[in-house]
Protein backbone atom coordinates (compact mmCIF):
# COMPACT_ATOMS: atom_id res chain seq x y z
CA UNK A 1 0.00 0.00 0.00
CA UNK A 2 1.15 3.05 -1.15
CA UNK A 3 -0.59 5.56 0.58
CA UNK A 4 0.73 9.34 1.15
CA UNK A 5 0.97 10.29 4.96
CA UNK A 6 -2.34 12.70 4.43
CA UNK A 7 -4.30 9.69 3.05
CA UNK A 8 -6.58 8.76 6.31
CA UNK A 9 -7.12 5.10 7.36
CA UNK A 10 -9.70 3.47 5.76
CA UNK A 11 -12.88 3.39 8.12
CA UNK A 12 -14.07 0.05 8.69
CA UNK A 13 -16.91 0.99 10.95
CA UNK A 14 -19.97 0.98 7.90
CA UNK A 15 -18.26 -2.69 7.18
CA UNK A 16 -18.42 -4.38 10.20
CA UNK A 17 -22.03 -3.20 10.94
CA UNK A 18 -22.95 -4.66 7.37
CA UNK A 19 -20.91 -7.83 7.99
CA UNK A 20 -22.42 -8.49 11.73
CA UNK A 21 -26.35 -7.64 10.22
CA UNK A 22 -25.67 -10.20 7.58
CA UNK A 23 -24.19 -12.88 9.30
CA UNK A 24 -27.09 -12.14 12.19
CA UNK A 25 -29.57 -12.16 9.24
CA UNK A 26 -28.49 -15.09 7.82
CA UNK A 27 -28.31 -17.13 10.94
CA UNK A 28 -31.71 -16.02 11.74
CA UNK A 29 -33.16 -17.01 8.39
CA UNK A 30 -31.42 -20.80 8.76
CA UNK A 31 -33.03 -21.14 12.34
CA UNK A 32 -36.42 -20.18 10.88
CA UNK A 33 -35.65 -22.69 8.84
CA UNK A 34 -34.51 -25.34 11.49
CA UNK A 35 -37.71 -24.40 13.07
CA UNK A 36 -39.76 -24.90 10.04
CA UNK A 37 -38.23 -28.24 9.36
CA UNK A 38 -38.59 -29.44 13.22
CA UNK A 39 -42.52 -28.62 12.98
CA UNK A 40 -43.13 -30.36 9.89
CA UNK A 41 -41.41 -33.49 11.04
CA UNK A 42 -43.59 -33.25 14.25
CA UNK A 43 -46.43 -32.63 12.14
CA UNK A 44 -46.00 -36.51 10.20
CA UNK A 45 -44.73 -38.15 13.07
CA UNK A 46 -46.46 -39.67 16.33
CA UNK A 47 -46.41 -38.06 19.66
CA UNK A 48 -43.37 -38.48 21.42
CA UNK A 49 -43.53 -40.26 24.83
CA UNK A 50 -40.97 -39.28 26.50
CA UNK A 51 -38.21 -36.64 25.20
CA UNK A 52 -35.49 -38.53 23.34
CA UNK A 53 -32.50 -36.66 21.65
CA UNK A 54 -32.08 -39.21 19.04
CA UNK A 55 -35.27 -38.51 17.44
CA UNK A 56 -35.43 -36.45 13.79
CA UNK A 57 -36.90 -33.68 15.34
CA UNK A 58 -34.39 -33.28 18.12
CA UNK A 59 -31.55 -33.79 15.89
CA UNK A 60 -32.34 -31.83 13.23
CA UNK A 61 -33.33 -28.73 16.15
CA UNK A 62 -28.95 -29.17 18.01
CA UNK A 63 -27.69 -29.65 14.44
CA UNK A 64 -29.70 -27.18 12.76
CA UNK A 65 -28.70 -24.53 15.55
CA UNK A 66 -25.48 -25.28 15.67
CA UNK A 67 -25.02 -25.13 12.11
CA UNK A 68 -26.83 -21.98 11.33
CA UNK A 69 -24.47 -20.14 14.60
CA UNK A 70 -21.19 -21.47 12.69
CA UNK A 71 -22.70 -20.22 9.40
CA UNK A 72 -23.55 -16.85 10.55
CA UNK A 73 -19.97 -16.84 12.35
CA UNK A 74 -17.95 -18.22 8.85
CA UNK A 75 -20.42 -15.27 6.69
CA UNK A 76 -18.95 -12.51 8.76
CA UNK A 77 -15.50 -13.99 8.97
CA UNK A 78 -15.01 -13.77 4.75
CA UNK A 79 -17.04 -10.48 4.88
CA UNK A 80 -14.53 -8.96 7.63
CA UNK A 81 -11.48 -10.44 5.77
CA UNK A 82 -11.25 -6.50 4.79
CA UNK A 83 -9.98 -5.30 8.13
CA UNK A 84 -7.00 -7.95 8.10
CA UNK A 85 -6.43 -8.70 11.74
CA UNK A 86 -7.52 -12.09 12.67
CA UNK A 87 -8.04 -11.38 16.43
CA UNK A 88 -10.71 -8.96 15.41
CA UNK A 89 -12.55 -10.86 12.92
CA UNK A 90 -12.45 -13.66 14.90
CA UNK A 91 -14.01 -12.08 17.70
CA UNK A 92 -16.92 -10.32 15.78
CA UNK A 93 -17.40 -13.49 13.63
CA UNK A 94 -18.11 -14.67 17.13
CA UNK A 95 -20.13 -11.93 18.22
CA UNK A 96 -22.06 -12.33 14.64
CA UNK A 97 -22.98 -16.40 15.15
CA UNK A 98 -24.13 -16.09 18.68
CA UNK A 99 -25.93 -12.82 17.91
CA UNK A 100 -28.15 -14.61 15.54
CA UNK A 101 -28.71 -17.08 17.80
CA UNK A 102 -30.05 -14.29 20.64
CA UNK A 103 -32.22 -12.95 18.03
CA UNK A 104 -33.65 -16.21 16.11
CA UNK A 105 -35.49 -16.99 19.53
CA UNK A 106 -37.94 -14.75 17.93
CA UNK A 107 -39.12 -18.03 16.11
CA UNK A 108 -40.67 -19.79 18.95
CA UNK A 109 -42.99 -16.49 19.18
CA UNK A 110 -43.47 -16.41 15.19
CA UNK A 111 -44.05 -20.15 15.19
CA UNK A 112 -47.04 -19.87 18.04
CA UNK A 113 -48.58 -16.99 16.58
CA UNK A 114 -48.29 -18.04 12.77
CA UNK A 115 -47.35 -21.40 12.52
CA UNK A 116 -45.04 -22.76 9.49
CA UNK A 117 -46.68 -19.84 7.57
CA UNK A 118 -44.89 -16.97 9.71
CA UNK A 119 -41.73 -19.19 9.85
CA UNK A 120 -41.03 -18.92 6.05
CA UNK A 121 -41.94 -15.04 6.42
CA UNK A 122 -39.19 -14.86 8.50
CA UNK A 123 -37.04 -16.71 6.36
CA UNK A 124 -37.94 -14.74 3.58
CA UNK A 125 -37.50 -11.76 5.25
CA UNK A 126 -34.06 -12.59 6.78
CA UNK A 127 -33.04 -13.37 3.15
CA UNK A 128 -34.44 -9.78 1.60
CA UNK A 129 -32.16 -8.15 4.55
CA UNK A 130 -28.92 -10.41 3.30
CA UNK A 131 -29.08 -9.35 -0.29
CA UNK A 132 -30.05 -5.61 0.80
CA UNK A 133 -26.66 -6.17 3.08
CA UNK A 134 -24.54 -8.11 0.54
CA UNK A 135 -25.41 -4.98 -2.32
CA UNK A 136 -24.38 -2.16 0.49
CA UNK A 137 -21.47 -4.22 0.74
CA UNK A 138 -20.05 -4.53 -2.65
CA UNK A 139 -20.93 -1.65 -3.59
CA UNK A 140 -18.23 -0.25 -0.43
CA UNK A 141 -15.67 -2.42 -2.51
CA UNK A 142 -16.00 -0.55 -5.80
CA UNK A 143 -13.43 2.68 -5.88
CA UNK A 144 -15.59 5.99 -5.82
Amino acid sequence: MNESPDTPPPDFVGRILAALGFGAALGVGLQGLVTWTVRMLQRGGAPATAPALTSAPALVLLLGTLAAIVAAGLAAWVLLAVIRNPWRQAMLAIVAGLGSFVLSLVTLPIDRAFGPSGLLGLVGVSTLACLLLARRITASRKPA
